[in-house]
């Protein structure tokens, strides 16, 4: 993978981030929340239930939100008017929200006790487990993509 996606064009790349990651927080995130309110509803008073989940996953999709407009509106848009120098104004500041976004996730593992299901867990319960694992795994790959490939190239060219 990493050698096909270091020789895709720059806004194809872009493209790739907007639709296979942006896109897919921007559906995927309100139903885990959804899940989660379910599952603490449901379960009060085992100790197992992820208490504060949804509380956490509403933060992260606001400031995940927050995080992608920018990337949106100032680098995406930026890169595609021909702007390198502009949109590389903003990536100091992306990068330190992707380090947000992994403090999230290590706020949720600990919620979710890493992910492990009790041998009691509901339908709803195994759903969302699998649906934070998937998010941690998008949300990696998604950082990666503009950590380690995406912004790299744009701070060459500029």
């Amino acid at each position: 993978m990493s050698a096909a996606i270091r020789r895709t064009p720059t806004e194809a790349l872009i493209d790739h981030i907007r639709i296979r990651f942006h896109d897919t927080h921007r559906r995927e995130l309100p139903e885990l929340i959804a899940l989660a309110r379910k599952v603490e509803t449901a379960h009060p008073a085992d100790i197992d239930t992820p208490h504060g989940l949804s509380r956490v996953l509403e933060a992260m999709i606001a400031d995940l939100e927050a995080h992608m407009r920018v990337e949106e509106e100032s680098v995406f848009a930026a890169v595609q008017s021909g702007s390198v120098r502009k949109a590389v104004e903003s990536i100091p500041d992306l990068r330190n929200d992707h380090n947000d976004q992994e403090a999230a996730l290590n706020r949720i593992a600990a919620i979710t006790h890493g992910f492990r299901l009790p041998r009691t867990a509901c339908a709803s319960w195994r759903r969302l487990y699998a649906g934070l694992g998937k998010l941690a795994e998008d949300l990696d790959e998604h950082k990666y993509l503009e950590d380690k490939v995406l912004f790299p190239r744009l701070e060459a060219l500029a």
